[in-house]
């Protein structure tokens, strides 16, 4: 397989010595047919943590102990687009991938950033994800890029943190909201007067303590982790949009593998989207009641259908811009979203 350049390969060589030694002397590892890596950003214990301990588990249970799959949390191997770029490269054979990230190489995939697309009903979402046509269009893309999606998850809703109540688009005027640098995303914020501030992750906290920017996005259990709690008074649901995650292999590793090993994967991966969702709601719960007892004083503030609507409404017009990012296939995977969304939902 050709080695993509934006890796070095001194970063490669760093990888597979750290790799080797790590696993030397391991047994399971001695022992099994398939020796894989699954690697990732979030914390041990933390959502992509469990669910990928419970991949490797199934794998490895359903397989006689054939597969064995070796964790590497906390960024041990590298960033989000670091990891993506090691799946592509073969050097691990799995990984989680935030449309965010993953927009620069799949462009389609940013539908899944657009604001009041999905219903405020994560259940519909689970079922969008267990069943939706909208893989026919997306999971392409993914394979033009040698990427191989098995499975979508979610994180939970995305909540607006603040000092002040974010309950109407008055609210967000002039309001600096960290965002990720995706055009899409800041896109969504401008829809609703405020002043979307790009700003790395790890540098957050300390912008939010500082006073450049006024407030941040993310699921509540990241909250917690990253304690941002600690430096905002607000916990806003606006449920915007899920914070959606694919599981990832690269498409020329896997089709390199038995057919029965493929089906088991596949099998594998698409059984645990119930088991992701159960635990992703219980974990955020959890982490919001941490908050809370920690921080007394933290209001969490739940929008009305009607304070809703007014956002979705400033919303829509975004579409137009991911369209003229996605125009071959854009319109249609959301219009088969929006199928999806309707079937979950009986409508």
């Amino acid at each position: 397989m050709r080695i993509n350049r934006s890796v070095s390969l001194t970063a490669l060589s760093i990888l597979f010595v750290f790799l080797f030694v790590l696993n030397a002397g391991h047994s399971a590892w001695a022992a099994a047919k398939y020796n894989w890596k699954f690697a990732h950003e979030e914390l041990q214990g933390g959502f992509m943590d469990e669910v990928a301990r419970e991949f490797a588990n199934r794998l490895a249970q359903k397989s006689g102990g054939d597969i064995n799959i070796e964790i590497y949390p906390s960024g041990t191997l590298g960033t989000s687009e670091d990891l993506v770029e090691l799946v592509q490269n073969g050097a691990i054979q799995f990984n989680w991938a935030d449309a965010g990230h993953l927009g620069s190489q799949v462009t389609e995939v940013q539908a899944l950033l657009l604001h009041y697309l999905f219903p405020q009903d994560i259940k519909v979402v689970e079922k969008v994800m267990q069943t939706g046509s909208f893989r026919q269009i997306l999971d392409p893309r993914f394979r033009e890029k040698n990427l191989e999606p098995l499975a979508y998850f979610s994180e939970g809703w995305q909540v607006w943190t603040s000092n002040k109540p974010l309950q109407t688009p008055e609210d967000f005027n002039g309001f600096k909201m960290r965002t990720m640098t995706s055009r899409l995303i800041v896109d969504n914020y401008k829809a609703y007067g405020a002043n979307p501030t790009p700003t790395p992750f790890a540098e957050v906290y300390s912008a939010l303590q500082l006073n450049m920017v006024d407030g941040q996005v993310n699921p509540p259990f990241v909250i917690y982790d990253m304690k941002f709690y600690e430096v905002q008074d607000y916990l806003n649901y606006g449920y915007s949009n899920p914070f959606i995650l694919t599981l990832i292999t690269s498409h020329e590793f896997y089709n390199s593998l038995p057919a029965d090993i493929q089906q088991l994967i596949s099998e594998t991966a698409a059984e645990l989207i119930p088991f992701g969702f159960k635990w992703e709601q219980e974990f955020n719960q959890r982490q919001l009641d941490a908050m809370l007892k920690d921080k007394p004083s933290l209001q969490v503030i739940n929008l009305t259908q009607e304070q809703i609507d007014r956002f979705a409404k400033l919303a829509k017009p975004v579409r137009n811009v991911y369209y003229e990012m996605a125009p071959d296939y854009g319109p249609k995977l959301v219009e088969a979203l929006e199928k999806d969304i309707r079937n979950a939902s009986g409508k």
